[in-house]
């Protein structure tokens, strides 16, 4: 499928408003052995990959990356109607199952961050099967920095990013589709305050704790925010007695990607000494906040994007995920596809990939779980239902829909994003100057 791009020069020529939009499937690529030529999250620092490239869950044969990926050109499909040359007419009449107002005409550019995975029998004999999936800058063969998907996708300088992803299980009080959302920078810093006193101060979280994410059920939830703290301020994980844990390093993230905020040219030459007193420290009684990154996280765009306290918290990213989450439900309603689990869940909360290291709204969404056979027919049988809700919903935030029709507990609200205080100077906005 063809990755779009168009100019600011002909976005301007446009009669109605533009809108940019990259449909972000999960995973795609293979987990192969050796890390050291076939991982993700390249480090500078280093010069090794530190993680395994995470190929997605997977069940009896079924496989996230496929489902992500099947859903995700459906919705490219449908968003192709809204661009500038598409058949608007056509998407009329799948929103007026939604709604009985007039809807407006807006044009929507929509990209696809992937192309469909290389099959595993093929990927063996490959020099880098990964290359066009790794979410993160990589080397090639000739040393040579190429860009994953996340530059890519600020590349692109999108208003809203869709990422669809699945899972093999899930706690049993995620129920549902759950959204993925990454915390407001103030959370974040508040716990690195916290954990400089001796970690034991009081957290008035309104409940958000139990939402954060944790790799085992042995981490109490405190653990397992203070670890995201620590590590989003210096790539360094925490021991359970909250001292660093020198064993866990993993890198700048915010310097893996190619965008305007990244450290000047040799910064992985200083990092490497994890001076105390510096932003490269690799201890969080010592961590000096500096730098590009530093100065956007603390931004009042950032704060409209995520929120700005555990009380104020997800911002429109949240409002974004949630309100395509119930489109979806809506969608599949629609077709008498339902059930009393089958709700907008409670959220995984912590310092994910795509929704920190882009300038747009992320709707970042768990679409359901493979060991549940309720959402693994609704997976494999009912993509179009899904991708029409996504479909509905992009629109929805970028222009608004007001009242939506139909008697069903978790309606939409038909809200649009106001994209208006997004802008900036010179008549740029927040999204434009994610790159140069």
């Amino acid at each position: 499928m063809a990755i779009l791009a168009f100019t600011p020069e002909k976005i301007e020529q446009y009669e109605f408003p533009v809108y940019r939009v990259v449909i972000d499937p999960g995973h795609g690529g293979v987990s192969l052995q050796n890390k050291e030529k076939h991982g993700d999250k390249f480090d500078l620092v280093t010069g090794k990959y530190l993680d395994e490239f995470a190929e997605g869950a997977s069940l009896r044969g079924i496989y996230e990356r496929d489902i992500v990926f099947s859903i995700g050109t459906k919705v490219m499909r449908l968003m192709d109607m809204c661009a500038p040359e598409g058949d608007f007419e056509a998407f009329r009449k799948i929103l007026s199952r939604y709604t009985d107002r007039t809807v407006r005409r807006i044009y929507i550019d929509t990209m696809i961050s992937r192309e469909d995975s290389v099959p595993f029998d093929q990927a063996s004999k490959m020099k880098d099967p990964n290359a066009p999936y790794r979410l993160y800058d990589y080397p090639d063969a000739e040393g040579e920095i190429q860009k994953g998907r996340i530059s890519k996708i600020n590349e692109f300088r999108p208003h809203l990013v869709v990422s669809l992803h699945l899972a093999k299980s899930a706690p049993s009080d995620y129920k549902g589709l759950n959204g993925i959302i990454i915390p407001p920078y103030n959370v974040l810093k508040n716990g690195l305050i916290n954990l400089q006193k001796g970690g034991k101060g009081k957290i008035n979280d309104y409940g958000i704790l139990k939402s954060w994410f944790k790799h085992s059920v042995k981490v109490p939830y405190r653990l397992a925010y203070f670890r995201d703290c620590a590590q989003y301020f210096t790539g360094y994980s925490l021991k359970k007695n909250y001292s660093t844990d020198y064993s866990d390093y993993n890198g700048y993230k915010y310097n893996m990607v190619n965008w305007i905020y990244m450290d000047p040219h040799d910064w992985h030459i200083a990092a490497r000494d994890h001076k105390p007193d510096t932003q490269y420290s690799d201890d969080y009684m010592t961590y000096r906040e500096e730098g590009p990154f530093r100065d956007r996280e603390k931004s009042v765009y950032e704060a409209y994007r995520r929120g700005d306290s555990f009380k104020n918290f997800g911002g429109d990213n949240y409002f974004a995920t949630y309100e395509i989450i119930k489109y979806i439900l809506h969608s599949l309603d629609h077709r008498g596809v339902n059930g009393k689990d089958k709700i907008p869940g409670k959220p995984f909360v912590s310092t994910w990939s795509v929704p920190l290291l882009v300038n747009a709204i992320s709707a970042y969404i768990e679409l359901g779980y493979l060991d549940r056979k309720w959402d693994r027919d609704v997976l494999l049988q009912r993509q179009d239902e899904i991708a029409e809700g996504v479909a509905v919903g992009i629109y929805s935030l970028l222009a608004g829909m007001g009242d939506i029709k139909g008697d069903f507990r978790h309606k939409p609200s038909g809200s649009k994003i106001d994209f208006d205080k997004y802008k900036m100077q010179d008549d740029r906005t927040y999204f434009d100057i994610v790159v140069d």
